[in-house]
């Protein structure tokens, strides 16, 4: 077992010489010296997590500036061809949360020889997915660029993006399954660094590729598109090496990695499906809601993208937050301690809100700033600006529920999670979405409000199922 994973475990873990306050007053003192040590323990786990996508988002924000320089019908291209990218994303995701939530209550358990099992498997199911979205992708993609309504300037663009970027999609959908694997028992170092290796060789090749600097080609978005392929291919080999020379319990040991426990699988999807399920409809409505801004022309298809890329300064964080609450969670549950996985929670709300109300006021002050970040072009500054705005109040309740969910699902608690998402994305997003684009007129501006709405409503449901308790008697 990895020293990180040792470390929070031994903390989740009731100690026998604990002693039990006989006061009010020295309860209040356990409980505050509780607390700490659980915000120490999710900063601790989340950091390497958030940096690491905080590395993810610099790759899109890389791409992004360069691409921005060639024009407006190649961010456009980027958009629209990443757009459907949501969807495997959200199931790679999905396939993530079983396995954290399995092997994260098998380390609270200390079930180390579990734990390697889980690991192959995980492995497995992560190849199988990967392979069968690169296939879709791939000879998909005319069609798919083609349903996003892209302009006819940007569809042939789209198409080459999109295949281009397909093999190097295929190791970040398996990198993605291992990683959370790694981060279940509280290993989320080496994910970071490896992401960090990739982002060094994506700008590198963004740089040669685009612009065809020092004799290379300039391949414009295929460039773009070809630098990121070789750079998340490169992120998984990495890991591969790693997990094949690493000690602990989440390797891939020669005489271990051809295991593929059917039981544990079995666990690992009846926790994913739901999840699977969940995301695929917040995935499918964000395309449906890109449909609906795609209409509005290549100038609010280059916003919404730009805007995007900067809503993901809150989103890495968030995420980073709930995937370190579902670690302690999971692991708190496994060690029959569930009071240590309330607090994780609350603890990881506490110092997402902190974060999440800093950056939405800086989107308020000075959206202009960021805007003219990814591009030059006036129009796009122009509606950015107001867009980023509208992001500052919508941002804020979007990042309480990526970490309220987080940590749901890492107790297993996947179905709510799905419910509340089809109610919030579905009911509400889409809805009203299409009065204030269709109807009322107010185009990118209505969309952002829509969304608005929707984070609020699934904030007050998410809340509200933490708040009653069942899901700290979910099996796993």
């Amino acid at each position: 077992m990895t020293t990180v994973s040792a470390v929070v475990l031994s903390r989740a873990l009731p100690s026998a010489t604990r002693q039990c306050p006989s006061t009010t007053a020295d309860y209040g003192k356990g409980e505050r010296s509780l607390r700490q040590q659980v915000r120490r323990d999710l900063i601790h786990l989340a950091w390497p997590t958030a940096l690491e996508q905080l590395l993810g988002l610099a790759t899109q924000m890389v791409d992004m500036a360069f691409v921005g320089r060639v024009g407006a019908y190649a961010v456009a291209a980027v958009g629209v061809a990443t757009q459907p990218l949501w969807l495997t994303f959200g199931l790679a995701g999905a396939l993530g949360v079983g396995i954290i939530a399995v092997v994260s209550r098998l380390a609270g358990a200390r079930d180390d020889e579990g734990v390697e099992r889980a690991a192959s498997t995980a492995s497995w199911l992560g190849l199988g997915l990967a392979l069968l979205l690169g296939a879709g992708l791939y000879f998909g993609a005319p069609w798919i660029v083609k349903v996003m309504g892209a302009p006819p300037d940007v569809y042939p663009h789209g198409v080459i993006y999109l295949q281009v970027l397909v093999p190097g999609l295929i190791g970040h959908y398996w990198f993605s399954a291992m990683s959370a694997a790694l981060r279940a028992v509280g290993e989320t170092r080496i994910p970071m660094l490896l992401a960090l290796v990739a982002n060094a060789v994506n700008v590198v090749l963004d740089w040669l590729l685009i612009f065809g600097n020092l004799g290379f080609p300039a391949l414009g978005v295929a460039g773009a598109a070809l630098a990121s392929s070789v750079a998340r291919f490169t992120e998984a080999a990495g890991l591969l090496l790693v997990l094949l020379v690493r000690s602990g319990p989440v390797a891939l040991r020669w005489r271990t990695l051809w295991r593929f426990s059917r039981g544990l699988s079995a666990r690992i999807v009846r926790v994913a499906v739901p999840s699977a399920v969940e995301r695929s409809a917040s995935t499918l409505s964000l395309v449906v809601f890109a449909i609906l801004i795609n209409r509005l022309g290549t100038v609010a298809i280059a916003t919404q993208q730009i805007a995007y890329v900067v809503e993901d300064l809150i989103w890495l964080v968030a995420f980073g937050l709930g995937t370190s609450c579902a670690t302690l969670i999971g692991q708190s549950l496994g060690a029959q301690d569930p009071e240590r996985a309330r607090l994780a929670m609350l603890e990881g709300l506490r110092v997402g809100a902190a974060f999440t109300l800093t950056v939405a006021a800086s989107f308020l002050l000075m959206p202009g700033v960021y805007m003219r970040i990814f591009t030059t072009d006036a129009q796009v500054i122009a509606l950015g600006t107001m867009v980023l705005r509208v992001a500052a109040a919508a941002d804020i309740p979007m990042g309480l529920v990526l970490i309220l969910s987080g940590g749901l699902q890492g107790a297993g608690d996947t179905r709510a999670a799905a419910v509340i998402t089809l109610v919030g994305s579905w009911g509400v997003r889409l809805t009203l979405a299409y009065l204030m684009i269709d109807v009322l007129g107010w185009g990118l501006y209505g969309a952002w409000t829509a969304a608005a709405c929707d984070w609020a409503l699934r904030l007050a449901l998410f809340w509200n199922r933490f708040a009653r308790g069942r899901w700290k008697e979910m099996a796993v």
